[in-house]
Formats: structure tokens, sequence, C-alpha cells
């Protein structure tokens, strides 16, 4: 046999040449080997074609709810705009002198009174006439005004004393004067003398600001 490398002259029965020392046993026919298909789920995962594994459809993210934006510490606060103050109208001014000195200037504050409503009229011990009244509040020289007014109106020359007591609307039922009194006694002997004398009071006549005033004429 010949040695198909060197050419050397072998026995039939020598497993290598006796002349370059090659392997002379018969070898096995060369087959190629297939290039290996990706199994199925391979292909479910990846394209060949594309040389890179496919992407699986994925459920969308959540969205995540924004924090609300808070406005930096030293930023103005958001106001609203303030309603414009009223300034509360000045009470009326009084058309005579007050509190008055004489039954002239007490006469002449009558044109301020106030509209009033006669809650009640009774006759007390002797010859004394009670009336109590009622009319809005008032500053103290419209309470003398009304007074006065209610007064003249509910006078009568049987009675010597005559005392008008004025309430405030919301409280008629009150036990005494709230809003002023005014106590007129006729024919008051002061020594060889007789006179009339008229005794106002403002408010319920305990306030710090109620006035008293006497006259005589």
């Amino acid at each position: 046999m010949r040695c198909p490398y060197c050419g050397g002259i072998n026995s039939d029965r020598t497993d290598y040449c006796i002349h370059c020392g090659r392997d002379l046993r018969p070898q096995p026919p060369y087959h190629a080997i297939p290039d290996q298909q990706p199994s199925y789920q391979q292909q479910r995962q990846g394209s060949p074609a594309q040389g890179r594994p496919a992407t699986m459809p994925q459920a969308p993210a959540p969205q995540r709810r924004r924090a609300p934006v808070m406005p930096p510490e030293n930023a103005p606060a958001l106001t609203q705009p303030e309603a414009p103050v009223v300034a509360p109208a000045p009470p009326p001014e009084p058309s005579a002198p007050f509190p008055p000195r004489t039954i002239a200037q007490l006469q002449a504050l009558e044109q301020g009174a106030l509209a009033y409503a006669v809650v009640s009229s009774t006759v007390g011990d002797g010859r004394k006439k009670i009336v109590r009244i009622a009319y809005p509040k008032g500053v103290p020289w419209q309470q003398v005004a009304t007074l006065l007014k209610a007064f003249k109106e509910q006078q009568e020359e049987r009675f010597d004393t005559i005392i008008i007591q004025g309430v405030l609307e919301q409280d008629t039922l009150a036990y005494t004067f709230t809003n002023g009194q005014l106590v007129f006694d006729g024919q008051v002997r002061l020594g060889d003398l007789t006179t009339n004398r008229y005794q106002i009071e403002t408010g319920n006549g305990f306030e710090s600001d109620s006035i008293r005033i006497v006259l005589s004429e």
C-alpha cells in the first residue's frame, strides 16, 4: 500500500507509514453538520432574521400621581381682596345746645325726635301717670327729644306727675326704662315759689355715659 502523503511503499496491514509516520487507517466519511435550528419556543422569543430576541408585549406601567406643587416658603400668600371698609355715618347734630341749660333749649330739641309707639299707659298712686314707649336706639339728645315729644302728646292736666319711660324695640317687656326716662312734676313748691320740674335721664340711668338733666320753669 502506497502512503498517500509521502508515496512510500508500506504493508497492507500497516496502520502508520514507515516512512513519514502518518496515520493510514481508513477515515469515516465527512458529513457536514447542519446549523442547529432554533426550537419553536426560541422562535417565539427571538427572531433569527433580526438576530436579536423579540420583545414580549408588556402591560402598561401604572401612572404615578404627581404630588401637589407646594409654593416656596418665602412666596407671598394669595389672599382674597378685602372688602372696602365702610365708615359708620356720623351721628346727627342736635338742633340746639346739648345738654340743654334752659327750657327753651330743651324744647328746641323736639324737632329731632324719633318715631315711637306706646307700649302701655297706667295710672299710679295719686295723680301720677306712667307711659312706656318703644323707639329705636339713638344718641342721647335724640332720646331726650323723643321723651319730650311723648310727654307733650300724653300730657293731661289732671295728673301732677307724668313719667315717660323709653324702652328699646327688642325689649318692650323690660321692667324699667332702658332707653331714657322723663319725669315731669307739676306745681312743685320751692319755698314761696311754685314751679314745674323736668328730670331726664338717658340710657338706663346707670351707664357711665348716661346724662342727667334737671330743669325748672
